[in-house]
């Protein structure tokens, strides 16, 4: 069993074509995003989806289809499916989360409340979260497909990624 993250597939988003250029419209987003999760996730994988899962219930229901046990982090656009459909599709969702030495969110938490922790979290999609020094805060992990997949053509990360990076 392994553990993966993925922020933001925006599933079912009308627009998407526009701000991911490596898809054309969103039935090419979806398409991209189950390709990708058929080579990557088996079975008895975790998937934490770290919000804005899917735009509609029918996209829900595929994800739901898919394999893996999933766990929502819930997102800004989570609001767009319903809550009776999201408890048939994850096994749990949440708001945020401590997970090991790590805050789980959707949206990255203020600096004041990691309390030592990282946080590991999606929702911005064209960078990072850096310090007022203008540096890279390696306190926190960005899993959003928009910057996870230019950098390693997949759209999920390991666990021991994550790990790797805070050196935990």
């Amino acid at each position: 069993m392994s553990v993966y993250f993925i922020g933001d597939p925006h599933l079912g988003h009308k627009a998407i074509g526009k701000y991911r250029p490596w898809v054309k419209d969103s039935a090419a987003n979806t398409a991209h995003i189950h390709k990708l999760w058929d080579k990557t996730i088996k079975k008895t994988d975790i998937v934490y989806v770290m919000g804005d899962a899917a735009f509609s219930d029918d996209e829900l229901i595929a994800l739901g289809n898919l394999r893996g046990r999933k766990i929502l982090i819930k997102g800004n656009h989570d609001d767009m499916t319903s809550i009776s459909l999201q408890t048939s599709v994850f096994e749990e969702i949440h708001g945020i989360i401590k997970y090991k030495a790590m805050w789980l969110s959707h949206a990255p938490i203020h600096p004041a409340e990691l309390r030592g922790k990282k946080n590991v979290h999606g929702h911005v999609h064209q960078h990072s979260v850096h310090t007022w020094y203008g540096t890279l805060d390696k306190r926190y992990y960005n899993t959003c497909v928009d910057v996870v997949y230019p950098k390693t053509g997949n759209v999920f990360v390991t666990l021991e990624t994550i790990k790797g990076y805070f050196g935990l």
